[in-house]
């Protein structure tokens, strides 16, 4: 054997030893979250006329979550999605609070701080200072926790935190690397193309790091503003068939699901795509105009309310390196295990003073069990125009409470309208077995009233623990119009509902 050749025999196993014990690179993470997108606006949840391949794709090739539930509205889910933790402990229950002046309840705010004008509306002032900011700049939230374990983190779309779009500046001050420079929300569909290019530059830009990507669509958000040529294309596909779908928020799904395809051909190309987890949620159920809806089947209505078609959503995770393809988890997940989620993915250490509600999903990825757990949704608000009183919902194994404590609204002829919602000033209290009744047609509670004292012990104690907020009763109740919205009023869009 001559010199040269003997050195490599002797320092071949030296070398491979050194490349088996090098540190695997983290992962990569893309979590696409698109607004108001309905549960049955994928293919694979149901939808019945549109095929969208590459927001497929996610869950062919991972793990679906057919019980996955978030928040009722934008706001509240994104909060919980950076904490960790359910709506009730982080208290951003909701968007734009305080807009019922004369329900019968009155929404646990704050007062205004000086020199904060009064008003309501999405991205000002009083908005965002009525309730707990629970992810201050600077404070801790999953993209910090990732920023301090190694990764380069970016943010292309929407914040809503309560901002709605952040900036350069401002989004340095929540730990992201990267922000879009351009702030415009009112056309979904055009920024969708917009946010998209503006990931893909991040993506490129940071091919040899480990990076956090939080793409966050405004699409489907309404307005549904799509060119003419999707539209007519929509019109001749329906050909007149009322499929229960509105063709422009069709048009605007079909448009989502390609921006994804673009994700999946950047990492494909980049070769990143074995060591990338892909996550894909929705921040809510779809807007939904009628007790059962096309958009949201098979569940009972939508955003805003704590039925499953307002909180349970699509969620899909791909990860190559632990999750199997074609894997269907069905225990119930939550938003708040987001965070723990990811950052157990990433290899980072979640910070022991901030309490979490959420687990790390990692044990379903080959197949184990979660410990059994309380899930807790609150909404302690009005929201007339998406049919909800102030509500609690409790979700254990296959049972679900929905307890409205101090009034509701019902239907007439199962369309959510101003003109056939009726107010009801007393308490509601249901209970549902999803396993059996995933569209809580039929209410167990005078059935199992033991079962249903337990979950509302449940609740009443996990508040008291969290300091979850509540209603107190409103001195200036008008029974007359208790459902005034004053927002609506203040835009000119017609009065709420009246009793």
């Amino acid at each position: 054997m001559n010199t040269r050749a003997l050195l490599v025999f002797l320092f071949a196993p030296i070398v491979a030893l050194s490349a088996a014990d090098a540190p695997r690179r983290k992962p990569n993470i893309v979590f696409i979250l698109v607004d108001d997108m309905p549960y049955a606006g994928t293919s694979i949840t149901g939808n019945p006329v549109l095929e969208t391949p590459h927001l497929d794709r996610i869950a062919k090739e991972g793990m679906r979550f057919t019980r996955a539930y978030a928040e009722p509205l934008c706001g509240p889910s994104r909060a919980t999605i950076m904490t960790g933790q359910f709506a009730g402990r982080h208290g951003r229950t909701d968007n734009v609070p305080g807009v019922h002046p004369y329900a019968r309840m009155q929404e646990p705010l704050r007062p205004l701080p000086l020199g904060v004008a009064p008003g309501g509306f999405p991205g000002d002032g009083a908005a965002g200072a009525r309730l707990p900011d629970p992810v201050p700049p600077g404070g801790y939230s999953l993209v910090q926790a990732l920023k301090a374990g190694g990764y380069r983190t970016a943010i292309s779309g929407k914040w809503h935190l309560p901002m709605q779009h952040l900036t350069p500046r401002t989004a340095a001050q929540y730990g992201f690397d990267f922000c879009n420079e351009r702030v415009d929300r009112s056309q979904p569909y055009r920024d969708a193309q917009r946010f998209t290019d503006d990931a893909l530059r991040f993506v490129r830009d940071h091919r040899d790091q480990a990076f956090f990507l939080y793409l966050s669509f405004v699409a489907v958000h309404g307005p549904h503003i799509v060119p003419p040529g999707d539209q007519a294309r929509w019109k001749e596909r329906l050909q007149g068939r009322d499929v229960g779908i509105h063709p422009d928020m069709l048009a605007s799904l079909e448009f989502v699901d390609r921006s994804v395809g673009r994700v999946f051909d950047a990492l494909d190309e980049l070769g990143l795509t074995d060591n990338t987890m892909v996550l894909l949620a929705s921040d809510n159920g779809g807007l939904s105009k009628s007790v059962y809806s096309a958009d949201n089947h098979p569940f009972r209505q939508g955003k805003g309310t704590l039925y499953e078609g307002g909180v349970r959503v699509p969620l899909f995770m791909r990860w190559p390196a632990q999750i199997a393809p074609g894997q269907r988890c069905d225990v119930p997940v939550h938003f708040a295990d987001l965070l723990p989620t990811l950052c157990d993915a990433a290899g980072v250490r979640v910070d022991p003073n901030h309490p979490v509600d959420g687990v790390s999903l990692r044990p379903v990825f080959a197949g184990g069990l979660l410990p059994e757990r309380t899930l807790f949704i609150s909404y302690p608000h009005y929201l007339a125009g998406y049919a909800t009183t102030p509500a609690r919902a409790v979700v254990r194994g296959r049972y679900k409470l929905v307890w409205h404590p101090y009034d509701h609204l019902e239907f007439e002829d199962g369309r959510v309208t101003t003109a056939t919602t009726r107010y009801v000033p007393k308490p509601r209290v249901e209970l549902f077995d999803l396993e059996a009744d995933p569209g809580e047609r039929l209410d167990l509670a005078a059935r199992h009233p033991e079962r249903v004292a337990q979950l509302q012990a449940r609740f009443t104690r996990w508040a008291k623990e969290v300091g979850a907020k509540d209603v107190t009763f409103n001195p200036a109740y008008d029974p007359r119009r208790p459902l005034l919205n004053a927002r609506d009023e203040a835009l000119g869009n017609g009065k709420a509902a009246r009793k």
